[in-house]
């Protein structure tokens, strides 16, 4: 057994799982400043897993890691001594971060990083285009991959929704999924928003995604949606040449395919 499980782990590629959050954006020596909340919504005595495993990447990749919470972000980007090459925050304080940032230091989200790392970022950002043509009466789905006990200021169930009936003034219908539930029929829906699968692995999030393009749903995630809905797109997703290009394309056609 003891030589089986040593033959197994021998064919493994040994850099599978590095880079591929952050790490292909980054070279040695880098600086990267990673902005967490510490609010009401975060888990006692840990960071949440996407956040954890940034900063797991970022050192892989030879890189510095320095985290803060919002609140600091200003002070800390002041006594750095250097720009950082890059800033990722959580999603929740997108606006605030982007304001105390300067324009010429890169910056995104754990989110819109893990729309990469789990599924296919440019379909996501193209599905964002068909967030402004929601009608009354349309149907949204917002799905999430863990079950977890509901804060009174959650994201999928409090602040997405409000995100976006603030954004566009529409009556909608919101319905939500959770753990391994997800609608078999995704016809009746106009918009699915989906959280940053930190708990699905790539083929089930690429999975989702197909059924929802077969459906002709388009489909964003947490990261893409908030980024749209708080005015920081297409700053957040600069980064990415071929998801700005999406971004490009999707508004020149004007409509989702």
């Amino acid at each position: 057994d003891a030589e089986l499980k040593k033959a197994i782990t021998n064919t493994l590629p040994q850099n599978e799982d590095r880079f591929r959050i952050v790490g292909d954006l980054l070279s040695p020596g880098d600086l990267v400043v990673l902005v967490v909340p510490i609010d009401k919504a975060a888990p006692k005595g840990r960071l949440i897993l996407p956040q954890q495993q940034t900063i797991r990447d970022t050192l892989e990749s030879d890189a510095i890691a320095v985290v803060t919470k919002e609140h600091e972000l200003r002070l800390t980007l002041e006594r750095l001594g250097r720009k950082p090459s890059l800033v990722i925050t959580d999603s929740q304080v997108f606006m605030k971060v982007a304001a105390d940032t300067p324009k010429d230091i890169p910056l995104t989200s754990f989110s819109i990083l893990f729309a990469r790392h789990k599924g296919d970022l440019d379909e996501l950002v193209r599905g964002a285009r068909a967030i402004e043509r929601l009608k009354d009466g349309d149907r949204v789905l917002i799905a999430e991959a863990c079950t977890h006990q509901c804060q009174s200021d959650d994201i999928g169930r409090v602040k997405i929704p409000r995100w976006l009936r603030q954004t566009i003034g529409k009556r909608l219908i919101i319905e939500h999924a959770s753990g391994s539930s997800f609608p078999d029929d995704l016809s009746e829906y106009a918009l699915v928003i989906h959280c940053g699968a930190c708990m699905l692995n790539r083929r089930t999030m690429l999975h989702r995604m197909s059924e929802t393009k077969a459906a002709g749903v388009p489909i964003v995630n947490y990261g893409v949606f908030i980024a749209y809905v708080q005015g920081v797109f297409p700053r957040a997703i600069e980064c990415f040449p071929s998801a700005m290009l999406a971004w490009e394309q999707a508004a020149k056609a004007g409509s989702y395919s």
